[in-house]
């Protein structure tokens, strides 16, 4: 977040039961709104119009402006899709908001249950294999690449397996029966199942 300096409030004005909007006149020049939680402008003394304001208490009331529409941005995210926290938080970053702000903003939704990694890696991964007849290596690998943790991507494919969500033996003969109805022979079958995520255990 970049300095704002000090200033001198121009106005304040009630934006719901626990949010004021403020309207700042820099001391360098320009204008700053923000939008605040009330507890914390009562806080630093509920300063009314015209009283200056320092430059420390400008930062950490614009420090939580920022914070507030991190996690407004997020909500506006998640109830479009799934997003894990990596993601989220990259979202949240191309948004302008600092990566401080944005894994704070981030680890809130996680507290309110918002993002529950877990539940959506085993989603995927039953996806995955009914989908794309993956094995459960080259899910694993893409749950990794798309952020999810090793704890929950493994987990992800042994829950999706012992609740009967999938049979990956079941997979693996789909997706030979597949690749034989293409005329494939058996060295390019073998390069398929390694592809698709299958060993010589599965």
């Amino acid at each position: 977040m970049r300095e704002v300096g000090s200033g001198v409030v121009r106005s304040v004005k009630r934006a719901g039961k626990e949010t004021l909007v403020l309207s700042v006149a820099l001391d360098g020049g320009g204008e700053l709104t923000l939008t605040v939680p009330a507890s914390l402008y009562e806080r630093i003394g509920s300063p009314a119009a015209g009283t200056p304001l320092s430059d420390t208490a400008l930062a950490e009331l614009s420090r939580e402006a920022e914070y507030l529409s991190a996690c407004r941005f997020a909500l506006r995210i998640l109830e479009a899709g799934d997003n894990n926290a990596r993601t989220l938080r990259d979202k949240l970053a191309r948004k302008g908001i600092s990566r401080e702000v944005a894994r704070e903003a981030v680890e809130r939704m996680v507290a309110l249950g918002y993002i529950r990694e877990g539940e959506q890696a085993r989603r995927l991964a039953v996806g995955y294999a009914h989908r794309n007849l993956w094995g459960k290596r080259r899910i694993v690998s893409t749950l990794l690449s798309r952020g999810y943790s090793r704890e929950d991507a493994e987990a992800a494919v042994k829950e999706a397996e012992e609740s009967g969500e999938v049979d990956f033996s079941e997979v693996r003969e789909t997706l030979i029966k597949r690749c034989r109805s293409r005329g494939l022979g058996p060295e390019k079958i073998r390069a398929a199942l390694w592809r698709y995520g299958f060993g010589q255990e599965d």
